[in-house]
């Protein structure tokens, strides 16, 4: 599955925005607190001072009482900060410092500069009971010089904690239905509950299990089915076949008795078809088999001539975890399909593509189209719907069943020039 499409991905997308979208509020919630606070702080230590210069008191007795440092000035500030972020402050200190009876006017943040301080201050102007508006300053808590440097700091923090903690969750989620796809992509029921998977993933695992248990079973009997009526044919058939041998030669009987003889040997056939279905699901590969010692041998069987069949295979291919049985049968189905269904000159070809072993069978029929070659994969499916061919439709089914067993796939295709249909077999080399 593509990465930016899978759950994982999209969970730990909706975790993260979730989070930031959370943690912004929080911010929020907190500025405005912490800012609420600060300015009841700062009135209450104060607010006594600033009220007796508002009522006409002088500043030095102002100082006396107040808890640091005051100035006073009948200019407004020149070093003043203009910054967004303190707009909401301002805001709130004044609204505090309004219901706290101080007749404040104005109010600004600046920068002291003299020999006794260098930071921030709160500069008020303030109107006097006798009406003369005078600026008073004094140092605050609530600016911050560094605001920006630990706001940024702060935010990567929570970023990176969001999501660190988000691509956990997400993996945890996500890990046992990832370990469950490759559990049915491995075809294995065997494993055992899934590790961390929630109630509902466990339910998906045990009702896929048991689909595959009984689909196991029911082929099976299927493939039991099978084996046991081609086994019970074959006998019947080889007795009328050696009956009809032994017919005596007289007027009509010799052709009676060749095509009773034909009748036999195509059931036969046909019978043998139901057997290598069968074993195609079944025989074991543990071999390590020279497929291009097999492709000529198998084709060597065919008994065509040069210009009908050639070969094109090295000196040697080595395959391993196959079956040499079923590497005759893919070989020997292809090339009988070519010459039952195309039309010659047949050409079989093996080699390698990469680290996957190649075999391919080119001949010159019309091929099959493209909407129906899915099907032609299946059993009992035939391309000939006037069943001018005899056969039940198993050959390339067996093929692909083999493919699929060890890692490959089957694939159609047109040569170069469009003049001659390609089936082609791969699969890995180990």
């Amino acid at each position: 599955m593509a990465r930016n499409r899978s759950l994982f991905a999209r969970l730990l997308a909706a975790q993260v925005a979730l989070s930031i979208v959370l943690t912004a509020m929080l911010a929020m919630v907190f500025y405005a607190e912490r800012n609420r606070t600060v300015a009841q702080l700062v009135t209450s230590r104060w607010a006594p001072s600033l009220l007796l210069l508002t009522r006409g008191a002088p500043i030095e007795t102002a100082r006396d009482v107040a808890p640091g440092p005051l100035r006073a000035s009948d200019q407004r500030p020149e070093d003043v900060f203009g910054i967004a972020s303190l707009t909401p402050r301002r805001a709130i200190i004044h609204e505090t410092l309004v219901k706290a009876g101080l007749p404040v006017e104005d109010l600004v943040f600046a920068r002291h500069r003299d020999a006794r301080a260098n930071a921030p201050t709160l500069w008020l102007a303030l109107r006097g009971d006798d009406g003369a508006l005078r600026w008073v300053g004094f140092e605050s808590g609530i600016v911050e010089e560094d605001l920006r440097e630990r706001f940024l700091i702060a935010t990567l923090l929570l970023f990176g904690l969001a999501i660190g903690a988000s691509a956990l969750i997400a993996h945890r989620l996500a890990l046992p239905l990832e370990t469950l796809r490759a559990r049915i992509a491995a075809n294995d029921a065997s494993g055992g509950p899934l590790p961390h998977a929630s109630a509902e993933v466990q339910a998906i695992d045990e009702a896929w299990r048991g689909l595959r248990q009984s689909l196991d079973q029911q082929e099976r009997e299927r493939a039991l089915l099978l084996a046991g009526v081609s086994h019970d044919l074959r006998s019947p058939l080889g007795r009328i076949r050696l009956a009809a041998e032994l017919l005596p030669d007289g007027d009509g009987i010799a052709p009676r008795r060749d095509a009773i003889v034909r009748n036999a040997l195509q059931a036969d056939r046909l019978v043998g078809s139901f057997l290598d279905h069968v074993r195609s699901g079944e025989l074991p590969l543990d071999e390590t088999v020279d497929v291009a010692v097999v492709a000529r041998s198998v084709a060597a069987q065919q008994q065509r001539a040069a210009t009908e069949l050639s070969v094109e295979a090295p000196e040697s291919l080595l395959a391993p975890h196959v079956s040499t049985v079923l590497i005759e049968r893919v070989i020997g189905n292809l090339l009988d399909n070519a010459f039952t269904h195309g039309q010659p000159p047949v050409r079989l070809t093996v080699g390698t593509t990469g680290r996957r072993i190649r075999i391919e069978v080119e001949d010159c029929g019309p091929g099959i189209a493209p909407e129906d070659q899915q099907a032609m994969l299946q059993a009992f499916a035939r391309g000939d719907a006037s069943r001018r061919h005899p056969g039940l439709g198993l050959g390339l089914a067996v093929v692909q069943r083999v493919a699929l067993r060890m890692g490959g796939h089957v694939a159609f295709r047109r040569s170069a020039d469009g003049a001659r249909t390609v089936v082609r077999v791969e699969w890995p080399m180990g």
